[in-house]
């Protein structure tokens, strides 16, 4: 059996594996991912973590925050006026919304961490920044032939359709 190595054309089905004090649970249904392993389009320790895989294989890869989605950085935590949201809004602490940088006109998800009597504090830090991912992977297919690396990376980011 043909065993991933750096080149190789390989699809895998990926979750995260959240655990806490009481259980092991995996998050959200599988996703599909297609790369070329030891390419930089991927975080290298997914793209590396299939080498010597056949497939069929199942493994779990631990992935740093450096190694994920980082460290925390405090410049994406924003006190704002309370007046500059609409007045319909009901603010929740954790409630996920759609910022927009008024100069660049970027677009940014943010959580709300507070809410105060005239602003309101959100982080535009990724939930998962900080902390240690687990991923179980398996792999699905993989493709040694010379044009397999012709071909983009696929994502599946768990859309419908």
């Amino acid at each position: 059996m043909h065993r991933a190595k750096i080149g190789d054309r390989v699809r895998i089905q990926y979750c995260q594996v959240r655990e806490d004090a009481a259980t092991t649970k995996k998050s959200s249904g599988p996703r599909m991912l297609e790369f070329t392993v030891g390419s930089s389009d991927l975080i290298p320790s997914i793209s590396l973590g299939v080498v010597g895989m056949v497939q069929g294989d199942q493994k779990r890869l631990t992935l740093q925050p450096q190694e994920a989605y980082g460290k925390p950085q405090a410049r994406l935590v924003k006190e704002i006026p309370r007046r500059r949201f609409p007045k319909h809004l009901a603010l929740r602490k954790g409630k996920r919304l759609t910022a927009v940088d008024a100069r660049s006109g970027h677009r940014r998800l943010v959580r709300v961490v507070a809410i105060k009597p005239d602003s309101v504090v959100v982080d535009g830090n990724h939930p998962l920044a900080g902390k240690v991912v687990e991923l179980e992977i398996t792999l699905i297919s993989l493709d040694s032939s010379p044009k397999a690396n012709k071909q983009k990376p696929q994502f599946d980011l768990g859309g419908k359709g």
